[in-house]
């Protein structure tokens, strides 16, 4: 059984958003390369460091919280994950963006 790298992701942000901790660390690879990008450009992310721990990569999340420290701006976005490993979900890209 192999990891589900995207799913990971997803807890490890929830996780560190609902106790309010300190950055999170996620393993580098291209897909969440690509999924930090999309929150980072979408505002959820303040800040992004990359590094190196001997011969592993991995990234250093800063979450973005509202500045009256009642809420974070992902406690108002339900992350889930629709398509999973044991159940694929396809859908059309042009019904998404409605």
């Amino acid at each position: 059984m192999g990891r589900d790298t995207i799913a990971d992701i997803i807890t490890s942000i929830r996780n560190v958003d609902m106790n309010r901790k300190g950055p999170v660390r996620i393993a580098s690879t291209n897909i969440t390369e690509n999924i930090i990008k999309i929150l980072f450009r979408e505002g959820f992310i303040e800040n992004v460091r990359k590094h190196r721990k001997g011969n592993k990569n991995y990234f250093v999340l800063t979450l973005r919280h509202k500045r009256n420290r009642k809420g974070s701006y992902l406690a108002n976005v339900n992350l889930k994950r629709i398509s999973r490993p044991g159940l694929r979900s396809f859908r059309i890209i042009k019904k998404l963006a409605k």
